[in-house]
């Protein structure tokens, strides 16, 4: 498979946000009393954006009211984790990146966040102008595990063949969605462990961005 086109999942892959993000989840629930918001509880959540959340929660804890209450306070009490400088890069992105760019092939962003976050989040962590297409919920009408986000990130970065396409993904339903998009995806895990659904639905699980960069530059010899 010849790579020409690698489209990168943020969180989780990009920068180090799940546990950020887990963790001003569970401030959010214990302030309001909202009971087993565990990591394994959270999981479920990756990758999936912020609409599926809220109608799962509101199935599980039946009150739209207090589960929206509660998005809006773990976006509170993100932000003064980021401000603090405690959001960082994953490793060998600044690797990867610099190899795709010197080699030339092209890079998008496609995430479930919004538009306004996801700048927001690469601009805190200096990576903004890498990106030259970006793909969010903003953008499409069903978030992941639909492939909507990626089809649009295809579409958008010159449509090459799916197969000389590759996804970056650390999610389940990162995992789900790009193959539901029919473009061959890559996990490196993150919160969640590589499991046998995820070594079956992917080309490969590897450790982190560097082992993807010499991935790519075998496939491409």
């Amino acid at each position: 498979m010849s790579v020409k086109l690698v489209i990168f999942d943020m969180d989780g892959v990009v920068i180090d946000s799940e546990k950020v993000y887990f963790r001003s989840n569970q401030l959010a629930a214990e302030e309001l009393g909202i009971k087993g918001f565990t990591m394994e509880y959270y999981r479920q959540f990756v990758g999936a954006g912020t609409e599926h959340m809220i109608e799962k929660m509101t199935e599980d804890y039946g009150d739209r009211n207090l589960v929206e209450r509660f998005v809006r306070l773990s976006m509170d009490k993100i932000y003064p984790v980021v401000e603090a400088g405690e959001l960082e890069l994953r490793p060998g992105f600044t690797e990867l990146s610099a190899y795709l760019r010197e080699s030339g092939i092209p890079f998008t962003l496609a995430s479930s966040n919004y538009r306004k976050d996801i700048l927001y989040y690469l601009d805190k962590v200096g990576v903004r102008d890498d990106f030259k297409r970006i793909v969010s919920a903003d953008d499409v009408v069903e978030a992941k595990p639909a492939p909507d986000i990626f089809n649009t990130a295809w579409e958008i970065s010159g449509s090459p063949a799916k197969d000389e396409a590759l996804i970056i993904e650390d999610s389940h339903n990162g995992i789900l969605a790009a193959n539901n998009a029919g473009i061959p995806v890559i996990m490196v895990p993150d919160v969640i462990p590589a499991g046998e659904f995820e070594r079956e639905h992917t080309v490969a699980v590897l450790d982190d961005l560097v082992c993807v960069k010499n991935y790519i530059e075998k496939e491409n010899k």
